[in-house]
């Protein structure tokens, strides 16, 4: 293992040192912001920025933050952007303020590519779909990133509390104007062909929001009402997620069925209302056309105990349990046992053991108290509301004196007049995966324009959402046309974490040797 890591400080100390270059020909004696601590003064929306950056000596890294993204920004204080690039990508030449006038160096490389075909990538880090914080300065949180030759596009977004979709708003305006700046500034180095997102659970949430809904129309009030640009597309190549909380038009129904049954000491209602999420997901799932790798349709059938513990989709759930515990064995030289996939208590043993329910009832939408965090999201201006429909329903059966919260919450409109259906399709992404007009009504096929490349890993112990999430848009994407390729894995013995089957020590390093992968098969 020290013979490992050694390899691994040494590889990254010649890859960064193959990224930098001696500025001292072209940026005189003066080291300008040559340690990184430079001011966070906002940069206007289409302000001219060539001669604007900052330069970190020791990473050999040049920067620029405080980059107004939108010309009509909603909170100024996130929506705007940094930017970190190799610095063998850029000309310098020091300016009397301690900055730098940069152009783009089109000949050297940096660990093999050239300034024309480095990726570009975009953190996300919203977890609980918070907002993001944008740069102030040079972080080291950059230099994996750079030293392997890629270019870092940190853009800050708003969070829960302004609501769904203001976040992936933001970041969708980020990417337009990276666009942009390269093609009408020429300022940018980069192909932004090859932009990739990555983020952990809500983050991954919005990074897979991102890969999905590139170009959708239903963006395009929201991009208005910020003043983003409005001539380039947001689209993206490729989205990491680790743990993503997402495609909660489903969550509460697929957390019941995964994991309702190692709930204890339930009520006569909250049992019927359990039962009746678990069936709401049979029904979704044997509507929406799910297939395996040889096109076997998966579907559910109903059990005795009312949870729907039956059929080709809950067999092959089992065997993608039974997946990960065979790298986990290998990995680890282990010999856990494996589940019958034809035992209809199997995924209860499974969940019993590992992954029982933590959550309200309503794991996503508390139907009683509207206390988590999707409540915020998909509320109005900051106060929460509900937003499954589903539940609503089981509620006025079972539970009527809660149901006219949700007619009220369910009726209400944001600013824009936007309803909270159509939010809470924006940021589902199996809405523009899945054509079918009961759930997924005007998404689907040529709604968006989906990235090519997936990459999710999931903890199977996590007990902040289903197995099915990460699963289902796994299966989703894998049957869209013009989807390359969907590298998805759930890691036995993790939970709600950066899940790799190396570690979750090693997720930057993974996700870094992904992209270099994509990038090498999309050229």
């Amino acid at each position: 293992m020290k013979r490992f890591k050694l390899l691994i400080v040494i590889t990254t100390i010649m890859m960064n040192c193959s990224c930098q270059k001696d500025t001292t020909s072209t940026a005189s004696s003066s080291s300008g912001n040559s340690s990184g601590s430079s001011s966070s003064s906002k940069i206007a929306f289409e302000t001219a920025i060539k001669g604007k950056w900052n330069y970190n000596s020791s990473a050999g890294v040049y920067y620029i933050v405080g980059l107004s993204y939108c010309s009509s920004p909603a909170a100024s204080a996130y929506e705007q952007m940094g930017i970190f690039i190799p610095a063998a990508y850029m000309n310098a030449t020091a300016n009397s303020d301690g900055t730098y006038t940069c152009t783009i160096n089109t000949t050297a490389t940096c660990n093999g590519y050239t300034a024309s075909k480095a990726p570009v990538v975009m953190p996300v880090n919203t977890p609980g779909y918070v907002e993001q914080t944008p740069p102030t300065g040079y972080t080291s949180d950059v230099t994996p990133f750079t030293a392997a030759g890629f270019i870092y596009l940190w853009a800050g977004c708003r969070g829960r509390a302004e609501g769904a979709p203001l976040g992936v708003t933001d970041l969708k305006a980020a990417v337009r104007y990276y666009r942009y700046l390269q093609d009408k500034q020429s300022a940018v180095p980069g192909n932004t062909a090859r932009i990739f997102s990555f983020g952990m659970s809500g983050g991954g949430a919005q990074s897979v929001i991102l890969g999905a809904s590139g170009n959708s129309s239903l963006y395009n009030t929201y991009l208005t009402a910020i003043g983003s640009e409005s001539s380039y597309t947001d689209d993206i190549c490729g989205s990491m997620c680790w743990c993503p909380i997402t495609n909660l038009d489903q969550g509460d129904e697929s957390y019941e069925w995964n994991m309702g049954l190692t709930r204890s000491a339930l009520t006569t209602v909250n049992t019927s209302i359990s039962q009746g999420l678990a069936a709401d997901f049979a029904t979704y799932i044997n509507a929406i056309g799910l297939t395996d790798s040889i096109g076997n349709m998966l579907t559910l059938s109903s059990t005795a105990n009312g949870y729907y513990q039956n059929g080709t989709y809950y067999q092959y759930v089992l065997q993608t349990i039974n997946k990960a515990i065979t790298r986990y064995n290998s990995y680890n030289g282990a010999s856990i046992p494996y589940y019958s996939t034809t035992d209809t208590t199997a995924l209860y043993q499974f969940a019993k053991a590992y992954k029982n329910a933590t959550k309200t009832l309503g794991a996503f939408d508390d139907y009683v108290s509207k206390s988590n965090p999707e409540n915020q999201v998909f509320g109005i201006a900051g106060a929460t509301g509900h937003f499954d429909p589903s539940l609503a329903s089981l509620v006025n059966t079972y539970a009527s004196v809660y149901y006219s919260s949700f007619i009220s919450d369910l009726a209400n409109t944001d600013a824009l007049k936007i309803s909270v259906q159509k939010r809470l399709m924006m940021y589902t992404p199996l809405y523009y995966l899945i054509t079918n007009t009961n759930y997924y009504n005007g998404g689907g096929s040529g709604s968006s324009n989906v990235a090519p490349y997936w990459r999710i890993r999931t903890g199977i112990d996590q007990t902040d959402a289903s197995l099915c999430t990460e699963l289902n848009l796994a299966l989703a994407l894998n049957k869209y046309t013009g989807v390359k390729s969907v590298d998805f894995e759930t890691i036995w013995g993790e939970a709600h974490t950066t899940a790799e089957d190396n570690g979750d020590g090693n997720a930057n390093a993974d996700f870094i040797a992904w992209v270099e992968k994509c990038v090498a098969a999309a050229s």
